[in-house]
């Protein structure tokens, strides 16, 4: 039986934001709601910028070959690291697929340039290892530290800066870098592209939705614009072996994806499966909330060429939160920070 908080209903940011306004105003709740919208802004960074992903897995490869043997690398993996916050962080991660953002930062910073590792191994190992692991916000926050996503910036942990917000419980002891590396053979930052083209929503015929551990609020926005004739989710389980993320993490997400689907609802782990619940249901059109750039990069395409060739239609659909700031998330956050007020009048 799944843990109660296994079964916690994920929320999307929009749901997020509109409970905190209830109780709050958008001036008292400023830097809480700023931190909702880094996510959206990453995800939209990441679209405008799709190739940083590709350099990602690429150096991530040869990462891995070439550290396939460092002792160093593999005892950080095991907590054996020698410095002692890095390593109560490491089990942390380990025994509860969760880390705070601020030992997030301190850990990647610590891994990049204290023990001077490969930025992409880190954000591998949180990918594989967190129950939010999200390939853009993990991806960017990664590259962040590493001092590759704003020209100039690096983030550089301190002992005293870990002593004081972690309330003086993790005192450490280790001596840690006080000058960033120069990162070299890493892509700099990828060449802006426009949003992803969407198709037009079918207004009639028989549409099916298709839901997907991204987003488990798709049900209740896009029934809102759409005649549903039949429901199913979708995971795809050999995509999340191919970037070697843990059974634990999976089956943490294929639970909340199950949560978002009445019981009698199908989840399925292949694209042949969905095509069949598709031609089962005489669909002429499956919807879906529009995966973004990361796990489901292979999945949509070769989902889309099996539901075409039995004349089915596959539709993403963006919802308006991600339609309002995508077009922003195209420079820093600081820019795009001006695009908030807005959609809190609308939520």
């Amino acid at each position: 039986m799944l843990s109660p908080w296994v079964r916690t209903r994920l929320l999307p940011e929009w749901t997020l934001l509109s409970a905190v306004l209830k109780h709050h105003s958008a001036a008292s709740a400023a830097k809480f709601i700023d931190e909702v919208c880094w996510r959206t802004y990453w995800k939209g960074w990441l679209e405008r910028h799709p190739s940083v992903w590709d350099n990602y897995l690429i150096e991530l490869k040869s990462a891995k070959s070439e550290h396939a043997n460092n002792r160093l690398y593999h005892a950080a993996l095991r907590a054996e690291s020698g410095i002692d916050c890095l390593d109560l962080w490491t089990q942390e991660l380990l025994e509860t697929g969760y880390l705070h953002n601020h030992a997030r930062m301190w850990f990647a910073s610590i891994w990049i340039h204290t023990l001077k590792l490969p930025w992409t191994l880190g954000a591998a190992f949180f990918l594989k290892h967190l129950f939010d692991g999200d390939p853009a916000s993990n991806t960017l926050s990664w590259r962040w530290v590493a001092g590759l996503h704003t020209v100039g910036k690096t983030y550089l942990a301190t002992a005293e800066n870990i002593e004081k917000y972690t309330g003086s419980r993790i005192l450490t002891s280790a001596h840690l870098a006080s000058e960033p590396i120069t990162l070299e053979n890493t892509a700099s930052n990828a060449p802006l592209v426009d949003l992803r083209p969407l198709l037009s929503i079918p207004q009639n015929g028989r549409i099916g939705l298709l839901m997907s551990e991204d987003d488990l609020s798709a049900r209740e926005w896009i029934s809102k614009q759409l005649e549903l004739k039949s429901f199913a989710g979708l995971i795809p389980q050999a995509a999340y072996a191919q970037h070697e993320i843990s059974n634990r993490v999976y089956e943490f997400r294929a639970s909340g994806l199950r949560s978002s689907l009445d019981h009698h609802e199908p989840i399925y782990t292949d694209i042949d499966a969905v095509i069949a619940w598709a031609m089962q249901h005489q669909l002429e059109y499956v919807c879906i909330s529009e995966p973004t750039i990361g796990i489901w990069n292979a999945i949509t395409p070769a989902l889309t060429a099996g539901l075409k060739q039995q004349n089915i239609q596959l539709i993403p659909i963006r919802h308006w939160f991600d339609q309002h700031f995508y077009p922003k998330a195209c420079r820093g956050f600081f820019r795009f920070k001006k695009a908030i007020p807005a959609v809190l009048e609308r939520l």
